[in-house]
């Protein structure tokens, strides 16, 4: 099997990223590391694992793939100067800081002919794949509503990171950096959206973003779905629940794993039952969590197949962002997708923010 030699920079979440990639040993090389912090680079030295202090460096030791886990302001640069270094690209949530930076970042993979793998790692657990299998061989029916929840607790001690709890630094609140996760797994598993009715508050924390948000999303489809995040809970869960014309289904509440078993499948009568039952026999999942993405990453970037998740699926998150933004600020439903002149689609920063960038 052909290794890939990648990269991390950014040794925040990237620190399970590394342990994910000195996991996957048969797949890729992890040639070193990135990160401005003297005491995490040492850390990563005490795992074997070669470090240094920028990007700059990093490619220099000449990756197949670089993995970026930076600050969500510094995405976009570090994004495209490793795919004009010939680099391909995985990137952690969120990819960008706009629907517009996306589109630049497609242009930059037609270009420079390097691809970008966001990383929506939730998706690879053993329920949510389940699920989707059932879908994809048309034995849900139809979907008729669902719900998202994301019920999480951050304080003060989280927030004590310079760049984070602003719009400058982190870009956005909790719908943006916490419950974009489960949002992709709603629109994954229960259709493209077409209009949403968002709002949000900051009624826990003393930051400039949002810590509370809720909203309702209309499918192209018509179903009907919710969403509701928190950053003020006493415990922490994270749950979604479908009820399609032939199944209910409820996650897990694993508040970071909520693809993962168990997961509670309904069917509305013992044919449909036995029909997926059929389906599922000796089918296995794939890894979970980061592990699994990175695998069938690779198994794209080396077979030149499609990412098993693309700058498609950011662009869709990132336009339910900035929906979900704008019908908080005017109260009123918006559209999706966003069309090319819609006024927030380079930005979804507030007004007085926007001439600072």
């Amino acid at each position: 099997m052909t290794k890939l030699r990648i990269g991390v920079v950014g040794l925040g979440i990237g620190r399970l990223h590394v342990l994910a990639l000195l996991r996957s040993k048969g797949i890729y090389d992890l040639v070193g590391v990135a990160d401005p912090t003297p005491a995490r680079r040492a850390q990563a030295r005490i795992l074997g694992v070669k470090a240094v202090p920028d990007l700059d460096a990093l490619l220099d030791l000449g990756l197949d793939v670089v993995d970026i886990c930076t600050p969500p302001h510094l995405h976009e640069a570090q994004i495209v100067q490793s795919l004009e270094a010939g680099v391909d690209v995985v990137c952690e949530k969120p990819l960008v800081d706009s629907v517009a930076a996306v589109d630049r970042l497609a242009e930059a993979e037609a270009r420079t002919g390097r691809r970008v793998a966001p990383i929506f790692q939730y998706r690879w657990g053993a329920g949510a794949q389940k699920l989707r299998r059932l879908i994809d061989a048309g034995l849900t029916g139809r979907l008729l509503t669902a719900t998202s929840e994301t019920m999480w607790r951050r304080g003060e001690a989280y927030y004590a990171v310079p760049w984070r709890g602003t719009w400058e630094g982190e870009r956005g609140g909790a719908i943006l950096s916490h419950a974009i996760h489960l949002h992709d797994l709603l629109m994954w598993l229960g259709g493209a959206p077409a209009e949403i009715v968002g709002r949000t508050a900051t009624r826990v924390l003393d930051i400039e973003v949002e810590d509370t948000a809720a909203a309702v999303i209309t499918t192209q489809d018509g179903a009907l779905m919710t969403a509701a995040v928190t950053l003020g809970a006493a415990t922490e869960t994270s749950r979604l629940r479908f009820v399609y014309e032939h199944l209910t289904v409820e996650s897990s509440q694993s508040p970071y794993k909520p693809g993962a078993e168990p997961w509670q499948f309904h069917w509305t009568s013992k044919a449909a039952a036995k029909r997926a039952a059929g389906l599922l026999q000796g089918w296995e999942p794939p890894a979970s969590g980061w592990k699994g993405q990175l695998a069938d990453t690779h198994a794209a970037i080396v077979g030149g197949g499609p990412l098993p998740v693309g700058l498609d699926d950011a662009r869709t998150a990132l336009e339910v962002v900035t929906a979900w933004y704008r019908s908080s600020r005017t109260g009123e439903p918006v559209a999706l997708p966003l069309a090319d002149d819609h006024p927030d689609r380079h930005s979804w920063l507030p007004e007085e923010l926007r001439g600072e960038r």
